[in-house]
C-alpha cells in the first residue's frame, strides 16, 4: 500500500511537472515507472480528479487534467474515506433501528401493564379504606403506598425519550436497503410486520435487460419489436420502444425487400460458450409485493403483543379520562390515575400507530400490485401474440429469421493472437507467411 502510494505521488508530482496535460508516455519516462502501470493509474487518477481526454487523429491519447490536482485528488480520497464510514454507520443506525420498534412494543407493553396493575391495587386498596377524603393512601397523612410527582416525570421521561429516539432515528434514513428479516427473530419480525421487507422488483432493470439480451442472442442477432415487447412491456408497435436497446447493445435498425424494419446486433453474435440457447420465460414477470417475508406463523406474537398493547392503552386512557371519580358513599374524591393521562395518551398513540401503519401499508400495497397485474397481463399478451402471430407479423418474423446471423464462437483454435504466447508462435504470422508465399 506504501509502495502504491508512494508510486501514485510520483506520477501526480510528474503531471504538474508537465504542465497537467501528459501521455503515458510522457510520465513513464519523467518516472521510470513501467508504462502499464502508469498507464492503470492515469486512468484512476483522472477519474478521481475529473480530468479530460484528448484524441489525436492518429488515435493517440492525452490526459489533460485540472489546475490543483493535489487537492481535487485529496479531496476525493478523503470524500471516499467518508463514505465508507458513512455506509458502515448507516447500516449500524439501521440495524438499531430495526431492532427498536420491537424494544419499544416490549417497553410500551411493560408500562401498559405495570399502569393497569396500579390501578387495579388502587381500586382493591381504596374498597378497604376507611379514609373517604382519600388522604392516607395517595400522599397524605397515614400509611401506605405513595406516588410522588417526581415518580411520575421519571416514567414519563422514558417513555418521551424512547419514542423521540426511535422516530429520529428512523427518519435520519434515506432509502436504506432493506434485508430479508431473520425469520426466528422477534425484534426482526416487528419491524418486517410494520414496514415490510422492501421492493421485491430492486433488480427488475437489470432483469430486463438481461432478458432482451438473450433474445436477441437467441435470434441469430435479429429481432423484431414484436420479440421485446414481451419483456420491455412496450406496445408491439411501437418501433420508437426499441430505441433504448438499439442503444445499449449497439444495434441498428434495417428494412427488409417488403418494408418491414427489423434490428440487428452483431456486437451480441460473439460469444466464447458453445451451448444451447439460453432457456427464457415467455416474458418478463414483475413479483408482487408481500406483506411480510416472515414465515407463516412469525407473526403471531407480534400481533398478539399490538393488540394487548392498544387494548391495554385504551382500557388506561377510559380509567383515567377523569379527573375525579365517587365512592359508593357518594363522595367526590380524587383519581390518581389522572396524574398519568399525558403518559397514557403517549402509550395509546404509539398503540395506534403500530397497528394503524402496517394497515395503511397493505392498502399501499394491494394498489401497487394492482399495477404490477396490468403491467404483467399486458406483457403476457404482448407474449401471446408471438405464439399465434397474424399474417403480417408472421412474414416480418420469418424475413428477420432469413437475416440472422451465425454465432461467432472465439475459441483457442481460431484465435490468431493470444498475449499467453510469444511473438513468434502467434497465428497470425502463420497467416502472414501464407500469404506472402502466395503473392507472385
Amino acid at each position: 500500500m506504501a509502495t502504491q502510494t508512494r508510486e501514485r505521488q510520483q506520477i501526480i508530482k510528474a503531471i504538474n511537472d508537465l504542465k497537467l496535460k501528459v501521455t503515458p508516455s510522457d510520465v513513464a519516462a519523467k518516472t521510470g515507472l513501467p508504462i502499464l502501470h502508469v498507464t492503470s493509474e492515469l486512468n484512476k487518477i483522472a477519474t478521481d480528479t475529473n480530468a479530460h481526454l484528448q484524441v489525436s487523429e492518429q488515435g493517440d491519447i492525452a490526459y489533460k487534467f485540472n489546475p490543483n490536482i493535489e487537492g481535487a485528488y485529496m479531496a476525493q480520497g478523503i470524500r471516499r474515506v467518508m463514505d465508507r464510514i458513512g455506509s458502515k454507520a448507516l447500516s449500524i443506525l439501521f440495524f438499531l433501528v430495526r431492532i427498536s420498534f420491537g424494544i419499544m412494543l416490549i417497553v410500551s407493553l411493560i408500562v401498559v401493564s405495570v399502569l393497569i396493575v396500579f390501578f387495579f391495587i388502587i381500586i382493591s386498596q381504596r374498597g378497604g379504606s376507611n379514609d373517604s377524603h382519600g388522604d392516607g393512601l395517595f400522599g397524605g397523612h397515614g400509611g401506605g403506598f405513595h406516588f410522588s410527582f417526581f415518580d411520575y416525570l421519571i416514567l414519563r421521561d422514558l417513555m418521551y425519550w424512547g419514542t423521540a429516539s426511535a422516530y429520529r432515528s428512523r427518519y435520519r434514513l434515506e432509502e436504506p436497503t432493506i434485508r430479508r428479516p431473520d425469520q426466528g427473530n422477534f425484534l426482526f419480525n416487528v419491524f418486517s410486520f410494520l414496514f415490510g421487507d422492501g421492493n421485491p422488483n430492486q433488480n427488475l432493470e437489470e432483469r430486463k435487460w438481461a432478458m432482451v439480451a438473450k433474445v436477441i442472442q437467441n435470434s441469430g442477432g435479429v429481432v423484431t419489436a414484436e420479440q421485446l415487447a414481451p419483456y420491455t412491456g412496450a406496445d408491439p408497435d411501437d418501433e420508437d420502444a426499441v430505441l433504448p436497446v438499439l442503444t445499449r447493445f449497439d444495434g441498428r435498425p434495417e428494412v427488409t425487400d417488403s418494408g418491414n424494419i427489423v434490428y440487428a446486433f452483431p456486437s451480441l453474435t460473439v460469444t466464447t460458450l458453445d451451448s444451447e440457447l439460453s432457456t427464457l420465460p415467455s416474458y418478463l414477470n414483475e413479483w408482487k409485493w408481500k406483506f411480510s417475508n416472515v414465515e407463516e406463523g412469525g407473526l403471531v406474537p407480534v400481533y398478539m403483543l399490538g393488540g394487548l398493547n392498544f387494548c391495554g392503552s385504551f382500557f388506561l386512557l377510559f380509567t383515567a379520562a377523569n379527573p375525579f371519580y365517587f365512592s359508593e358513599a357518594g363522595r367526590r374524591l380524587i383519581n390518581p390515575m389522572h396524574d398519568f393521562l399525558p403518559l397514557i395518551l403517549v402509550l395509546l398513540t404509539y398503540g395506534a400507530l403500530f397497528l394503524v401503519v402496517p394497515a395503511v401499508r397493505y392498502l399501499i400495497q394491494t394498489k401497487l400490485n394492482v399495477k404490477i397485474e396490468n403491467r404483467n397481463e399486458k406483457r403476457a399478451r404482448n407474449a401471446a401474440l408471438l405464439e399465434t402471430p397474424p399474417d403480417q407479423l408472421l412474414q416480418k418474423l420469418g424475413e428477420a429469421q432469413a437475416m440472422k446471423m451465425d454465432r461467432r464462437i472465439l475459441t483457442d483454435d481460431n484465435a490468431i493472437y493470444d498475449t499467453r504466447k510469444d511473438h513468434m508462435d502467434q497465428k497470425y504470422k502463420d497467416d502472414l507467411e501464407k500469404r506472402f508465399d502466395a503473392t507472385p
